[in-house]
């Protein structure tokens, strides 16, 4: 958990709370902010020494969200240091109540980011990069009237006070918008992870390059021009946002901001300029940023998806297992009752058909077996067991096993005269049959008889397998549904048979389809094998 501002728990986060040597932290933390301070003192405004752009206080914010409020005394020390070596502030007093205005208004800001909203390290979503800016924003504001009072106080000089604050708040939203993401995420070790993978990327170095060549493009133009070409510096940082991310924008913002810096420092721009190019640099970065978290967000959902359907995949072949091997488990039950029986007959004639039966047990589970086999093939998508199949003989083979449990059922079954053979997997194709009939003798369950009639017909390209039933049929309501994973209108169904059996047909190259109507009408097609 983080170490609340105020005494309360906050969001847990990876790599943030465990921090063994917090005071070579805070050594460390002392010096990046005053190079950071000094690196950044330009362009400042008379009396009030606000500048254009202000980083450092992402470092204090980051610092206080990690070792909490105990430890604001060293930002409090680092800020009167910067403000009496950086800003030249000659009074102690004065340097000393600057500082505890600054020093309150980051804490304020660490402790709203940390423990009211619960934003986010990793930065992940969209509502934490809207808090987080939202938060910036309106922490800045209050920081600078505070600020500015503050000198008004005592200096005594009020000139200027409306446009130093909004220089104020400008230099330090566009400071802490561009530089607190990267140094938020690198206390997140996944994020940490994908910042280095991104690094590694050759990708990176044309995209590094895009962003100088668009700095070039835009400052190599006269002054009066230079903004309205800067939508320029929005090529690079879409393109980054789209390919990586919040891991790629985060660093590429900064280095667009320390670019469009060293340029304008070159280049000699006015201080007016400056603050106008900040103000659309600050447009470029919550644009770039939410580019970014939404691409993030789109990749989760997919990864999530991936993940839910290859959960769902596997209780689909679960369920299809559990439905296919039904049959063969239950003829090894029987087989195995009767060989009892038939040992306590004590009967010689009895006896007689043991071996026979027992090849019956054998065949059951070598039938089993290939159901696992053939079901596993057909989830990973191999084609290895298939071989020439005639479809008539399997049929044949399918209805005698039906007519055999069925009897007050009457089955019809007209095959073409020829042999019509397809290149497939016999065991699956045994599957889909085995399921058509079983839905249509469940469908006249209910009935005192009926007839399921099954009907091949085939041409030069393709074989065609209806199967028939004199039950109530398909609803047409029911028809769009009906092939849909786990959707079944029988009492014990588990939903699976039709879309398995679907799946199994189109891996063929072949359609599945159900008519509505009185009477239960499916059939399949099949490619044909050329002769």
């Amino acid at each position: 958990m983080l170490p609340s501002l105020f005494g309360r728990a906050s969001v847990p986060a990876p790599a943030v709370g465990a921090v063994r040597r917090p005071w070579l932290l805070a050594l460390a933390f002392g010096i990046a902010y005053l190079l950071l301070d000094r690196a950044s003192y330009l362009y400042p405004m008379a009396d009030f020494k606000v500048t254009p752009w202000n980083p450092q206080p992402s470092l204090a914010i980051a610092f206080l969200m990690v070792l909490g409020w105990r430890w604001m005394w060293a930002v409090l020390v680092t800020v009167v240091v910067a403000e009496m070596t950086i800003r030249d502030v000659a009074s102690p007093i004065a340097a000393l109540l600057i500082a505890l205005v600054l020093s309150l208004g980051y804490a304020a800001i660490a402790a709203t980011l940390q423990g009211r909203f619960h934003v986010a390290v990793s930065l992940r979503q969209r509502s934490d990069v809207l808090r987080l800016f939202g938060v910036v924003a309106g922490g800045s504001l209050l920081i600078g009237a505070a600020y500015v009072a503050a000198l008004v106080l005592l200096g005594g000089t009020s000139g200027g006070m409306a446009e130093a604050w909004l220089r104020f708040w400008i230099g330090d939203t566009v400071g802490i918008v561009v530089s607190l993401p990267l140094i938020l995420m690198m206390l997140d070790a996944s994020r940490r992870a994908q910042v280095a993978l991104l690094l590694r990327n050759r990708e990176a170095l044309l995209q590094l390059g895009a962003i100088l060549a668009s700095l070039w493009v835009v400052f190599a133009l006269p002054d009066a021009q230079r903004f309205n070409y800067f939508y320029v510096l929005f090529l690079p940082l879409v393109w980054i946002a789209a390919r990586h991310g919040m891991a790629g924008t985060a660093p590429a913002m900064i280095l667009l901001q320390v670019g469009v810096i060293i340029v304008m420092e070159a280049s000699g721009i006015s201080s007016l300029g400056v603050f106008e190019l900040q103000a659309l640099l600050l447009a470029l970065a919550m644009t770039g940023f939410f580019v970014a978290v939404t691409v993030d967000e789109r990749q989760r959902i997919s990864d999530d998806l991936r993940r839910t359907l290859k959960l769902a995949a596997a209780g689909e072949m679960a369920a299809a297992i559990t439905h296919e091997l039904n049959q063969p488990l239950t003829a090894l039950n029987n087989y195995a009752r009767a060989c009892r029986l038939i040992l306590e007959s004590g009967s010689p004639a009895a006896h007689a058909s043991l071996p026979d039966t027992l090849d019956r047990i054998s065949a059951e589970a070598r039938r089993a077996g290939d159901v696992i086999r053939r079901l596993r093939d057909l989830f990973k998508g191999g084609v290895e067991g298939r071989e020439p199949v005639d479809v008539g003989a399997v049929a044949v083979a399918m209805v005698e096993a039906f007519r055999n449990h069925a009897g007050r059922i009457h089955f019809r079954l007209d095959l073409p005269a020829a042999p019509a053979r397809v290149l497939a997997d016999r065991v699956q194709i045994e599957l889909v049959l085995r399921n058509l009939l079983q839905n249509a003798v469940d469908a006249l369950a209910a009935l005192p008889d009926g007839t399921i009639s099954l009907r091949m017909r085939a041409d030069e390209d393709e074989l065609r397998v209806d199967v028939e039933d004199t039950g109530p049929g398909i609803p047409p309501a029911r028809v769009p549904s009906v092939f849909e994973p786990f959707a079944s209108d029988k009492a014990n169904g588990m939903g699976v048979g039709l879309p398995m059996s679907r799946a199994i047909v189109e891996s063929h190259g072949g359609r599945l389809v159900a008519e509505a109507g009185p009477g239960g009408r499916v059939h399949f097609t099949l490619p044909r094998l050329k002769s």
